[in-house]
């Protein structure tokens, strides 16, 4: 952050109703243009450009967090399988309200090491993660055998979805100790 930002940034802390939403003065927009004003007139330009600045340091702000937290969580998108939208995705609102009502969502067939929400996921950004590490798995092995595996496991997934949670982490145990014994038993 260089100092004009880091000077816009400050000016911009002195005045909460500008960003903080749970401030009863929040976009209020009398306030909001004082407040700009004087923001402006410290900083020597004028209120369109002051708005435009900060717009352009908080995107850059939300860009950074998102990425510290994609770098601290890439470990779990080998784990997380996005969820599949079936919303026309025209209306955010309807959208939001749906996924509070859904209490399930796409489970890992195999690993029972994460909770029901960790293993929620519905970021396109996520998709494309999964979705590349899918491709560089294949690279690895054989294409058309993991094609099969594949194609078995997601076959499954339908049924597994209709279980309730207890006898679905059931039988992901079992999964688990079935393929435990064929790996490591005579």
């Amino acid at each position: 952050m260089n100092s004009v930002e880091r000077k816009l940034a400050d000016l911009i802390r002195q005045h909460p109703h500008l960003y903080d939403h749970t401030q009863r003065d929040y976009k209020d927009p009398a306030k909001g243009h004082l407040s700009w004003k004087e923001i402006a007139d410290a900083m020597g330009k004028s209120e369109d450009e002051v708005k435009l600045k900060w717009k352009n340091l908080r995107d850059k702000f939300c860009k950074a967090k998102k990425r510290m937290a994609k770098r601290n969580l890439a470990w779990l998108s080998a784990y997380v399988k996005p969820r599949v939208e079936t919303g026309s995705g025209d209306d955010p609102e309807k959208e939001g309200d749906k996924d509070k009502k859904e209490q399930h969502c796409s489970l890992p067939v195999v690993s029972t090491s994460f909770s029901l929400a960790e293993s929620c996921s519905t970021s396109d950004q996520e998709m494309k993660r999964t979705s590349a590490a899918l491709k560089r798995k294949r690279q690895t092995a054989s294409e058309t055998e993991i094609n099969e595996d594949e194609m078995f496991l997601l076959s499954l997934l339908p049924s597994l979805k209709r279980l309730n949670i207890k006898k679905r982490m059931e039988v992901r145990m079992k999964f688990q100790q079935v393929l435990y014994a064929a790996e490591f038993e005579d």
